[in-house]
């Protein structure tokens, strides 16, 4: 395998990474072929270099640890924080990790829920810092804790104009993530009405009713408005934490818990970024052990 990797030409690791995509997944997962998986690896050599017969299991695998040597985007992080913090020093029984979460014009990368909140921005060696300071000020209406994860040589360069509350970790291996700067609590400073826009209709409406009794009896053009202005008389502290318990149950726990038991380690970022999406998950976990000949090869 040291040696498919050594003869890929560099030019094509960006495109060996859009192999954990959902275009490429559904794919794989719906039709048993992906026409751009197909494309790249007859474009990289791959194909003519790859045995065959592994698995799809396996072949994502590979992917993954080819790029975490050569090629660290986005998903590559992702995957690591499921892994090490989601999986390693919590549990599906408690936290869940919600991923692209709405913050105001933001994305954030990474959400972890447990008995607060977390967020991860991730910048990798690829991503500039053009962004990053309105990031972190959207992350900062909505969360407990916030953090940046980079590599090292970009640490030194964010902690000079980062706020000494924001956290600064680092990607050292697929098992260690390094803190430079732990982050501290940003509770009391939440934007109501802001994190009240992250929400969906549904989850506000729960949050207002738990909290006061009942819904608002108002037209549908109404509700939103009357909505916001209750969820923002509720005291911080006790909006956070209601909020944080009506997240957590965006993904299905039950589903979640069966796939990651089956599922290689490889994949599990892909798999919370869609939830509880039990059809997706239970194709897919199907096709694990086929030859990865089916995949590429049309019939």
């Amino acid at each position: 395998m040291e040696a498919i990797i050594n003869n890929i030409d560099n030019k094509y690791f960006p495109a060996l990474g859009k192999l954990f995509t959902p275009i490429v997944i559904n794919n794989l997962v719906q039709k048993n072929y992906s026409p751009y998986l197909a494309e790249v690896c007859a474009n990289s050599g791959l194909l003519n270099k790859l045995d065959l017969s592994m698995t799809l299991r396996n072949f994502f695998d590979f992917v993954y640890n080819f790029l975490f040597k050569n090629y660290k985007n986005e998903y590559i992080y992702k995957n690591v924080l499921a892994n090490k913090i989601l999986l390693g020093k919590h549990s599906l029984n408690t936290s869940q990790m919600l991923m692209e979460f709405r913050v105001g014009r933001s994305k954030a990368d990474v959400v972890l829920l447990n008995g607060t909140s977390t967020v991860y921005e991730i910048k990798s060696e690829y991503d500039s810092f053009v962004r990053l300071e309105k990031q972190i000020q959207s992350y900062c209406n909505v969360f407990d804790y916030i953090n940046v994860i980079t590599t090292n040589r970009q640490a030194n360069k964010i902690s000079s104009f980062l706020p000494d509350k924001i956290g600064i970790l680092v990607l050292i291996n697929k098992n260690t993530i390094s803190t430079i700067r732990e982050p501290k609590s940003n509770k009391e400073s939440i934007n109501l009405a802001i994190l009240f826009d992250s929400l969906r209709k549904d989850e506000y409406t729960y949050i207002v009713k738990q909290y006061y009794g009942s819904i608002p009896d108002v037209p549908n053009t109404q509700i939103y408005k009357l909505c916001k202005e209750l969820f923002c008389n509720i005291p911080i502290s006790d909006a956070h934490d209601i909020t944080i318990n009506v997240l957590k149950k965006r993904n299905n726990t039950k589903i979640l818990k069966d796939f990651v038991e089956q599922a290689p380690s490889s994949i599990i970022a892909y798999i919370l970024s869609i939830g509880n999406q039990e059809k997706q998950m239970k194709k897919l976990i199907a096709i694990f052990n086929k030859e990865i000949r089916n995949f590429i090869i049309p019939n």
